[in-house]
């Protein structure tokens, strides 16, 4: 419906209408004002308000409206006189029409004349340069001898004049509708010396150039010339280029390009410069490659100093040279490094290059405080892939100079094994061996080069020493075990087979705590970060935990001296026997054997001393157990039994005692935990002891409730030894007081656990 009423043409005015609604609405305004008897008094104010409101609007109508019809009274005298103007136009193009008409037959007339000015324009440029043409050979040999007396902005004043002829006068041959071969070949010919002095002077430019860094400190305007002429080829260039996209012709020779040359030439010599101070090779100097990258990082720094501070007032700013020679040496060193990796690196020449490209961009170079050089923009030295197989392949060679390092060391190792003579000690008395010192020292010394590239080089490099470390300790562990074998097989042989054992147990501790050192100082942010700790945890714990059990296994080596000792002397087997009933001979052999060893255990670290110490009382208290509930004696009386039961608390006490005075000597903050263990003795000695039988449930209760791993059977041969009751009534006061034996019960692990049955 709106789009039809907008389509629809507007109503004519209906005056009578609008005059019934005016009439209207002056009604309601006259209402409105006369609302109120008082208003009756200003019915002649109102008339001459509304008079004064209609007179005014009167006035701004005829204004309107005067308006109005002026400017339609000029657009139309406008209109007139365009047309008017149209129809003169359309009259002279007519005139013109009829004009070029008439004078079309001229064109063939005038066609001689305009044969004649194309020779005569010829004429006027052979004139122009015939003196170049007639006098060419003499600029030729004067240029010649300008550019040899090094002259050159002259020379390539002459230069441009004879290449100004030449290029002229082709231009208009190459301009002829009918081009004739013999004539372009003629003036080539004729002007080929100008190609030579071109050559010739470009030459002498490269020179200079060539030596920038050396001229600019000594001669600078060589350089300036050298650049003033380069950009007057440059624009020359220039100029070709445009008439070529206008015409289609150059001259031979065109474009010279010689700012891109000065700018090859400028790279050149930097490439010469880099490759030019290697003096040696690995054949003649294995530090061949740190004294030549040395080298090139002065040169470096002395290069580019003058390059910041001398050059960027004689080079135009447009070569932005500064920026241009930094780019340069980015390259140059970029191509020289691959190459050098291409012909083949070996061992600590990849970590001097990877530590040289490290440094590039820090203030020992790049970032000198008289360069201050940005080089991101250029991309990396070496490429990240590069880097990369650099690492792998110093890492692959580290790994085979571990593996010959640490399997040579041990081959040595285990010759003074073998030695007339005791190991070395430390300050604290502590045996060791020279085995883990070699080791850390080679694998610090490895870590003090990973340091040189970076700190993911060292963490890769530890990671290999733990794997490599790994499978050194199964190669030890065999190594000490066939140590042990040999000696077991002829036990005076090797003479000091005791203290190298122990020295070889206190070397276990020696790289458990290198492991430690090692994680701490490498691995301090993973030390706060639990989940990356953890992962490095495994690594570092796992190898601890595998010398430690070298180390204990060392430990029970040194053991099984002592105990071979005392099996020997037979001193276990007399215990329990009436032997022992008469003399204290095997347990003041026992302690007489281990005071005699205790010399030498002291040599042992504090961490593996409480280990034999305790294993030891632990063996000992196993044979003494052993032999009481072996019931190997019986007795007759209940004299015989109490004497016996003194005897074995006396006993106790004395080996307790004995073991407690070694365990003392361990480190103060650890406290002996096996301190106590012979009380089991008395304990079993007062079942001996006991007069009144009935009582000896309640004894077995306490017995039982402290040492829960006693089997029934341990109980009834201890009963069985008193020599009062049957095996029947033992077996029955043991049912009595513990129950019946259930072999599917599992019993706690102890003492007793340890005694076979």
């Amino acid at each position: 419906m709106a789009t039809e009423s907008n389509l629809t043409p507007p109503a004519p005015l209906d005056l009578g209408r609008m005059e019934m609604e005016a009439k209207e609405t002056a009604k309601k305004h006259i209402a409105n004002l006369l609302q109120r008897p008082e208003q009756l008094e200003r019915v002649d104010q109102y008339k001459r308000r509304i008079s004064r409101k209609k007179a005014s609007v009167d006035t701004m109508l005829k204004t309107a409206v005067q308006s109005q019809l002026d400017g339609v009274r000029t657009g139309l005298n406008q209109l007139q006189s365009a047309l008017q103007d149209v129809y003169e136009i359309k009259q002279r193009l007519g005139e013109v029409d009829d004009a070029y008409k008439s004078i079309s037959p001229l064109h063939t007339k005038l066609m001689d004349l305009k044969k004649e000015n194309t020779r005569y324009c010829q004429l006027a440029s052979a004139m122009e340069n015939l003196k170049h043409i007639f006098t060419a050979p003499e600029i030729v040999r004067k240029t010649e001898e300008l550019i040899n007396e090094g002259k050159l902005l002259q020379a390539h004043k002459h230069l441009s004049d004879l290449e100004q002829s030449r290029d002229d006068l082709m231009f208009e041959l190459y301009k002829q509708p009918q081009q004739s071969p013999t004539d372009n070949n003629t003036l080539e010919k004729y002007f080929r010396d100008v190609i030579n002095l071109s050559e010739q002077l470009g030459k002498q430019l490269w020179v200079i150039i060539q030596r920038t860094l050396m001229s600019v400190r000594r001669e600078p305007t060589l350089i300036v010339t050298a650049l003033r002429i380069i950009e007057r080829e440059e624009r020359t260039d220039e100029f070709y280029l445009k008439r070529k996209a206008q015409t289609g012709f150059i001259p031979p020779g065109r474009p010279k390009k010689w700012r891109e040359k000065c700018f090859s030439i400028l790279e050149e010599s930097i490439c010469s410069r880099i490759e030019g101070n290697q003096f040696e090779d690995r054949s003649i100097n294995k530090m061949w490659l740190v004294r030549h990258l040395e080298v090139t990082r002065q040169l470096m720094l002395e290069d580019l100093k003058v390059v910041k501070q001398m050059l960027p007032p004689i080079f135009p700013p447009q070569y932005n040279i500064v920026k241009k020679y930094v780019q340069m040496y980015h390259r140059a060193l970029a191509s020289h490094f691959q190459e050098m990796i291409q012909q083949g690196l070996e061992g600590n020449e990849i970590v001097t290059l990877l530590q040289w490209v490290g440094i590039y961009n820090s203030p020992e170079l790049m970032r000198h405080p008289a360069l201050d050089f940005d080089t991101k923009e250029y991309g990396p030295l070496l490429e990240n892939s590069a880097i990369d197989e650099l690492q792998n392949q110093y890492l692959k060679t580290m790994k085979l100079n571990i593996m010959e390092w640490t399997k040579n060391s041990l081959t040595q190792d285990q010759k003074d094994w073998y030695k007339e003579e005791h190991p070395d000690a430390d300050g604290d008395g502590y045996y060791s061996t020279s085995l883990p010192v070699i080791i850390f020292q080679m694998m610090e010394q490895n870590l003090q080069v990973a340091q040189m590239i970076g700190e993911d080089m060292v963490k890769k490099v530890i990671e290999l020493f733990t794997d490599e470390l790994s499978h050194y300790a199964k190669e030890y562990k065999g190594a000490i075990q066939s140590y042990r074998d040999r000696h077991l097989q002829d036990r005076s042989e090797p003479k000091f087979y005791l203290h190298y054992m122990i020295a070889n147990t206190n070397n276990c501790i020696s790289f458990g705590e290198y492991m430690t050192q090692l994680r701490k100082r490498y691995f301090k942010e993973e030390l706060d970060n639990k989940d990356e700790f953890c992962i490095r945890k495994d690594r570092f714990q796992t190898l601890t935990d595998e010398f430690n059990r070298i180390g204990s296994f060392g430990a029970n080596c040194i053991l099984e001296e002592v105990f071979i000792d005392l099996k020997n002397i037979k001193c276990f087997e007399e215990l329990m026997t009436k032997q022992w009933q008469q003399s204290s001979h095997p347990v003041e052999v026992i302690c007489a054997t281990w005071n005699d060893y205790s010399v030498d255990f002291v040599h042992l670290k504090p961490v593996f001393h409480t280990i034999v110490v305790e294993e030891g009382q632990r063996k000992v208290l196993q044979e003494y157990l052993k032999a009481l509930l072996s019931k190997k004696l019986s007795f007759k009386t209940y004299e015989e039994r109490k004497i016996a039961a003194e005897k074995i608390c006396k006993e106790s006490e004395q080996m307790g005692a004995l073991f407690h005075k070694y365990t003392n000597k361990t480190e103060p903050m650890q406290l002996p935990i096996t301190e106590d263990m012979f009380q089991v003795l008395p304990m079993l000695a007062e079942v001996l002891r006991l007069r009144d039988s009935s009582m000896m449930s309640l004894e077995l209760t306490g017995l039982v409730t402290k040492y829960p791993d006693m089997r029934p059977e341990q109980l009834v041969n201890l009963l069985m030894c008193r020599g009062d009751l049957s095996r029947a009534d033992a077996r029955q006061i043991v049912s009595d007081t513990i129950g019946e034996d259930d072999p599917q019960k599992k019993r706690p692990l102890g003492i007793f656990t340890e005694i076979p049955s």
